[in-house]
């Protein structure tokens, strides 16, 4: 009989550690649940925050483009060449002989003039893709 109470009382001591061991791992699965959550949760809130900056960019551009008079002047400058192709050769000339000059300016120029008339037409595409944004 001693040694069946002995039994029984390592077969509960056993029993009894398996459940703790059982109960350990469901309290660290849901802990790992509780962190993926977390994260997921902090990703959608850095997303919202980076949407609204976002729109908040874009109205302040719109807000200053209508007391601003360098949108007419980029237009009227983007404007130019395709108005003197249409006069005559020496039109054609000037446009090619210009354009063929661009095309030396260094790349931060070229980079720096498309980014301010992106800004200025409020195009953040443009901007994005030059390598000013946050892509």
């Amino acid at each position: 009989m001693i040694v069946l109470e002995l039994i029984k009382g390592v077969i509960g001591v056993g029993s009894d550690f398996l459940k703790g061991k059982q109960k350990l791992k469901e309290v660290k699965l849901e802990a790992d649940a509780k962190v993926i959550v977390a994260r997921a949760e902090a990703e959608v809130a850095r997303l919202a925050k980076a949407q609204d900056a976002e729109i908040n960019w874009d109205l302040t551009s719109a807000n200053q483009m209508s007391t601003s008079w360098k949108d007419e002047y980029l237009t009227l400058l983007l404007s130019a060449p395709m108005i003197l192709a249409f006069c005559g050769a020496w039109g054609r000339d000037a446009v090619a002989e210009g354009f063929a000059s661009i095309s030396t300016a260094p790349d931060w120029y070229k980079v720096a003039f498309l980014s301010a008339i992106a800004a200025s037409f409020g195009i953040r595409a443009l901007v994005d893709k030059f390598g000013l944004g946050k892509k």
